[in-house]
């Protein structure tokens, strides 16, 4: 959940499209290097310019989202989860946590959190749960974990196991001494993590990522 870049507030009065257009903002630069629709002029400019200066961030960057595909699956398939809850959201893209969850588990419950408003915006407009689930949608920081999780228990029921997705944001969270047990293959590069295929195994990543479980 990266820093709103200034001048991005949403468009709305005293602020026409075309100056909303007209900055960068990280969540839609994000959507251009995974190859998305929903990002600007401006957006793909600072994205060309971050690719110049390191060729590897989009490989990174679609490592990174067929990393959450490939954890999501594996929460849902292996361990069983019905419900999850995603912080730092980011905008939508192509199968987002709800679409693989629910693809394995009809029933499965997503309640998506972002502080950016424009994120929010475009995550009610996109993501539809399936008829069998619900997908809610959350404005708050990471910062606030007192609000997040009284807010999202109006939609899933804290008393049973919930996973905690925290896509890319885990260098914004300061060190805990609280135990915790590493999934094998424990943190290794994102594209090492239960690589679907060699050609997964072969991405040129520059995250880090891991499932961990809460005894």
């Amino acid at each position: 959940m990266p820093p709103q870049l200034p001048g991005s507030a949403a468009p709305g009065p005293g602020r026409p499209l075309a100056t909303y257009a007209s900055v960068a903002h990280f969540a839609r630069v994000y959507d251009y290097l995974l190859g998305g629709k929903d990002n600007f002029a401006a957006d793909r400019e600072a994205a060309e310019q971050a690719m110049r200066i390191n060729p590897d961030i989009v490989s990174t960057a679609r490592a990174n989202r067929a990393f959450l595909v490939r954890t999501t699956s594996y929460l849902a398939r292996q361990a069983g989860l019905r419900q999850f809850l995603d912080i730092g959201t980011g905008m939508p893209t192509n199968r987002n946590i709800h679409e693989v969850a629910q693809s394995i588990a009809p029933r499965s419950r997503v309640v998506y959190v972002d502080h950016d408003p424009i994120v929010l915006t475009h995550a009610r407009a996109l993501l539809t749960s399936a008829p069998e689930g619900v997908t809610d949608y959350l404005e708050a920081d990471l910062r606030e974990p007192g609000k997040i999780l009284a807010d999202a228990a109006r939609t899933l029921d804290f008393s049973r196991p919930v996973a905690i997705m925290l896509i890319a944001v885990l260098h914004l969270i300061l060190d805990r001494d609280d135990p915790y047990d590493l999934i094998e293959p424990g943190l290794v590069r994102i594209s090492e993590w239960h690589p679907a295929s060699v050609s997964d195994l072969a991405v040129r990543a520059q995250m880090w990522g891991a499932i961990g479980r809460k005894p």
